[in-house]
């Protein structure tokens, strides 16, 4: 079966993000990282890394052991073949290629969304993570007030805060930091827009009537043993 090229391979949301692929490229992984104060030498993990970006934005600015996984053979060649040095893998956030305990930070930007078994994912986040150690996620959500109701109704990518937060209280995780960066989406709906006349390739505009697509930032740490 040939490849199917995905938004986030190429297009115009590649056009305007450029390599981070996500609202606020980087803005919002230093934010995250000013928070949890990893020292040098940490080892973090990027689940679904793309072409690398924060995987040597890690490396380069903070001294940190990076590394990176992506389902996309496309996107992680392209990493490697922009630096070769990039320590970057094709492999699942369902099936991550860590052992246990391993790792002190995991990023998963603009990715859980996407997943078809966001729970299965985040059991694996808690497996390779250390006690106390950090996971940082910037999505989309439904910023819609009616949370704590079922979400049967939400297509994938557009669940609520609570839904988010309660996936993560059942995986072991204490939610220490969320923030409501929607103004980020905002601005990149409109270069979209601007530069296409269309929102092609942000997933956010499959939302049914009553939703109110937003974007956040959420620290959250391991649970101690």
């Amino acid at each position: 079966m040939p490849h199917q090229s995905s938004p986030y391979e190429s297009g115009p949301l590649r056009e305007i993000t450029g390599v981070t692929i996500r609202p606020g490229g980087l803005t919002l992984t230093d934010r995250a990282l000013d928070f949890c104060r990893f020292t040098p030498g940490a080892q973090l993990l990027d689940v679904g890394c793309g072409a690398g970006a924060t995987v040597e934005h890690l490396s380069r600015h903070y001294g940190f052991v990076a590394r990176g996984v992506d389902l996309s053979q496309l996107m992680i060649a392209e990493g490697l073949g922009r630096n070769p040095s990039l320590s970057l893998t094709v492999a699942a956030a369902e099936s991550l290629p860590c052992a246990a305990d391993s790792m002190n930070g995991l990023l998963c930007e603009c990715v859980l969304s996407l997943l078809d078994e966001p729970c299965v994912a985040l059991a694996e986040f808690y497996r390779v993570l250390h006690n106390g150690g950090y996971l940082i996620l910037s999505d989309m959500y439904d910023r819609n007030p009616a949370d704590g109701v079922g979400t049967a109704a939400r297509p994938r990518g557009m669940e609520s805060r609570w839904q988010v937060e309660t996936w993560l209280a059942e995986s072991g995780f204490v939610t220490q930091v969320w923030e409501d960066h929607t103004p980020l989406l905002r601005e990149l709906a409109a270069h979209l827009i601007l530069a296409h006349g269309s929102l092609e390739g942000l997933c956010c505009s499959a939302g049914s009537a009553g939703q109110r697509p937003g974007y956040y930032l959420l620290v959250a740490r391991k649970q101690r043993d």
